[in-house]
């Protein structure tokens, strides 16, 4: 093998090191990226609720991983719905671990027996590969919950009526 070919793939060797190579070495959304979107997510959400109509709600829906939570943007807009009047989140923290991220938030839930009582939950977020952005993996699970059904499941849980 002549020499200068040995230094050329060295070369080329040292450059793909130290430069990156590959999809996981690229320049990833930072963790105050991802709490920002959380953040977005919900302030969307909470001017949708406040002002009504659906430009807000498709901001929102443009933060979530759409394909991966399986949901439309029809599908979406209906459940958001269901939020209550005047929703807010507040993040609580967040960490990131390569191309997955957690933020927790708390949000308040009002209650049949007085005093709204917080609620915390964790939100998962993904790096989009495409555009290298923070997406949330939105399945919406917990707000189709029948309010027949958690009054049931509360009084099986000892609360008072």
């Amino acid at each position: 093998m002549p020499r200068w070919l040995g230094a050329a793939i060295c070369g080329l060797a040292l450059a793909m090191v130290l430069g990156g190579c590959g999809e996981d070495s690229a320049d990833l959304p930072t963790e105050r990226d991802a709490v920002k979107v959380v953040e977005t997510f919900y302030e969307q959400i909470s001017e949708a609720k406040l002002r009504g109509g659906t430009l807000h709600i498709h901001e929102a829906y443009k933060l979530i991983d759409s394909e991966r939570s399986h949901l439309s943007d029809a599908r979406f807009a209906q459940t958001v719905e269901k939020y209550p009047p005047g929703f807010r989140a507040e993040v609580i923290s967040s960490k990131i671990d390569g191309r997955h991220a957690e933020v927790t938030i708390e949000y308040q839930v009002a209650s049949m027996f007085g005093k709204p009582y917080a609620v915390r939950t964790v939100i998962p977020l993904a790096v989009d590969k495409a555009g290298q952005t923070w997406k949330i993996d939105f399945t919406g699970e917990t707000d189709d919950q029948d309010p027949a059904a958690a009054k049931k499941t509360m009084l099986s849980e000892g609360a008072k009526k």
